[in-house]
């Protein structure tokens, strides 16, 4: 597409991303960072109690991700939770995290964070973006690319986790914590196609039309978070 690496670090701040292979899915870019925090935290898999998983993008539309995690993790049985928040899923997830906690229903949390964004990127040829790869898309990929420029260089595979375990103590837990949804908002960034207030929930025509594919209003998005965010901190 019609870009390059000055305009994206510009535009950005981005240097480097990752796309998952074919057939890799979000609980299983889940599964190395899961192992990578409860090794950090000196404990095994087997002392999680709760899972709380975070994407928009998981391997099924149902079952959720995280019970996949755990029996990747070889904790099946574990309650395993999963939350849709885009890009506020760590802050909402470190609150219900907290929460569970708080309340005595866990006493060590497994928040993770994993997306598998390839499927939704506007790209034909994925051989063109392997290491050492020489070529060039042809006119109406390059083309098509291009159109969706503004998300196709924000997007990108990859998983974090943190684990949160239950201490007692007045100083133990989460000073304070404010999150906001506003739904009015929908269509500054969303996929429209799929969902099922459809009937099927996929067409062919979806894809034609490139409803499978993020729509974004980058502006009205970034006055949105440079006008809001400023009030909570």
């Amino acid at each position: 597409m019609d870009t390059n690496d000055e305009w994206i670090r510009q535009r950005t701040g981005i240097a480097q991303r990752h796309f998952a292979p074919e057939g890799v899915g979000c609980s299983d870019l889940a599964v190395e960072a899961s192992k990578r925090a409860i090794a950090s935290a000196g404990l095994h898999p087997q002392d999680i109690d709760y899972i709380v998983f975070a994407t928009m993008t998981p391997d099924y539309f149902f079952p959720g991700s995280g019970g996949l995690l755990g029996s990747k993790l070889g904790i099946s049985g574990v309650p395993a939770l999963d939350i849709r928040q885009q890009c506020a899923a760590i802050p909402f997830g470190l609150q219900v995290s907290d929460a569970l906690l708080a309340a005595g229903a866990a006493t060590t949390v497994l928040l993770v964070g994993a997306e598998a964004h390839a499927g939704f990127m506007p790209w034909d040829d994925w051989s063109l973006l392997e290491p050492g790869a020489t070529g060039r898309a042809d006119e109406a990929a390059y083309d098509r690319a291009t159109r969706h420029r503004g998300l196709a260089v924000v997007f990108g595979d990859g998983a974090g986790a943190l684990v949160l375990r239950r201490q007692d103590g007045p100083d133990r837990g989460f000073l304070g914590a404010e999150v906001h949804t506003d739904g009015a908002g929908v269509k500054q960034i969303y996929i429209e196609g799929g969902g099922f207030r459809r009937r099927p929930y996929w067409t062919p025509q979806m894809f034609e039309d490139e409803l499978h594919i993020p729509s974004m209003q980058g502006r009205d998005l970034f006055k949105n978070a440079v006008t809001k965010l400023p009030r909570v901190v």
